[in-house]
């Protein structure tokens, strides 16, 4: 309750609060009433609030419903500041090496130390026909992917005990540790989504201190993936994993073109 009161009497914080909710969500517009009851706010605090993102440009009504939606605005503001991000940056020629070498869908995901989740923020898809994607821009838990798999192997014992500690369901400690132990062993985690029709190989990337930053994936069909093909692929990934991290470590040498 006093998160929720001090949201209320915050009004920057409550509108970036309603902002970001949107943003994470796939809906084309919202209303007014539904995104009250989302973000536990009253009706007539969400209308002002929607009232200065509108003022701002960065959201829009509908003539037709009076239903809200992100604006162009908000879009440019969000690619122009995605561009810049120090990260990204200069990880992205290392995903770009990665994607022509290895011929499948390249990722680069982030790990954030506060949400203490993970987020896939940068694709480059696969020369082959038949390609898997992997969901962009969305929160995730690190136990569903490979590449969060990938992170969790380079967390300290306490951030370790702390991401797990919030994934859904229950996790055993050992299973967790021989799972960690095999990813550490082989080089690379490797996940399948059988629903999904997709096999995920991963190799995490550190900053400086060797701060766990994220990790640069490939997502590939199952139909295409084997042992000989999945080893080739998580070479790759861990030389260019090293590679990310001493751009990172040291951002003045330069990076791959």
């Amino acid at each position: 309750m006093p998160q929720l009161l001090s949201h209320q009497r915050n009004p920057l914080g409550r509108t970036v609060r309603l902002l970001g909710w949107m943003a994470d969500h796939e809906a084309e517009d919202f209303g007014v009433r539904e995104l009250a009851a989302a973000v536990r706010m009253a009706p007539s605090t969400v209308h002002r609030s929607l009232g200065a993102l509108e003022e701002e440009g960065l959201i829009e009504p509908s003539a037709a419903t009076g239903r809200y939606r992100l604006s162009l605005g908000f879009y440019r503001l969000a690619l122009r500041g995605a561009a810049r991000a120090p990260v990204l940056e200069q990880v992205l020629p290392h995903l770009r090496q990665a994607a022509r070498s290895g011929g499948e869908t390249a990722l680069l995901s982030i790990f954030s130390t506060t949400q203490l989740e993970m987020i896939y923020v940068a694709e480059i898809p696969s020369r082959h026909a038949l390609q898997v994607r992997l969901p962009l821009h969305q929160w995730l838990p690190l136990l569903g992917s490979a590449a969060g798999l990938a992170i969790l192997c380079q967390l300290d014992a306490e951030t370790l005990v702390s991401a797990v500690s919030q994934q859904p369901g229950r996790v055993e400690s050992d299973q967790l540790a021989e799972r960690l132990a095999e990813v550490r062993e082989r080089g690379f985690a490797a996940l399948s989504d059988s629903a999904a029709g997709v096999r995920e190989l991963a190799v995490p990337f550190q900053g400086p201190g060797q701060t766990p930053l994220g990790a640069l994936s490939f997502a590939v069909p199952e139909s295409r993936a084997n042992a000989v093909l999945e080893s080739s692929l998580g070479q790759l990934l861990g030389q260019l994993a090293q590679a990310a991290s001493k751009t990172l470590s040291n951002p003045t040498q330069p990076v791959l073109v």
